[in-house]
């Protein structure tokens, strides 16, 4: 088994209700985060563990569904989102922690590689497709705080 975990941490000047507001809100995701369409809690409601969220990503005429199973939420301090492929299977856990008049976010991000092909093709790229999967992780953290302080 191949696992790529990342970390991160971030400063949001928003309290942690407006930080899991934010990130659990996904009908607003697509105000901030680029790629992304119409996205959906179901059953719809509140995100709970058990909820899926359904989400919307890349071209208009050709767009995926993205599929995150919520396996842990306890607003507003802490989710944990699941999602999986035929290659990979990934989860992110969220931790909100007050921090002066903000919150300190710290968001970890496994990728555990399954498939053979991806397998190899992260021995031989693999540097590089973690340092995208980081980027893209910190870009849209950073975004979905920006989303915070407007709520905050």
């Amino acid at each position: 088994m191949f696992s790529y975990p990342i970390k991160a941490e971030f400063h949001a000047d928003a309290v942690p209700q407006a930080v899991w507001d934010a990130i659990t809100g996904v009908e607003r995701w697509a105000e901030v985060l680029p790629g992304v369409g119409a996205a959906r809690i179901d059953p719809p409601g509140r995100l709970e563990a058990g909820a899926t969220i359904r989400s919307l990503t890349g071209p208009q005429d050709s767009p995926v569904i993205l599929f995150y199973r919520v396996t842990m939420a306890e607003p507003p301090h802490f989710l944990t989102l699941e999602s999986e492929s035929e290659a990979w299977r990934g989860r992110t856990d969220y931790t909100i922690e007050p921090d002066g008049s903000g919150s300190k976010v710290s968001v970890v991000s496994t990728m555990e590689v399954t498939g053979a092909l991806l397998r190899l093709q992260m021995l031989v790229v693999g540097k590089a497709m973690n340092k995208q999967r980081e980027d893209a992780l910190r870009e849209r953290t950073r975004l979905l705080l920006t989303l915070a302080e407007q709520i905050a």
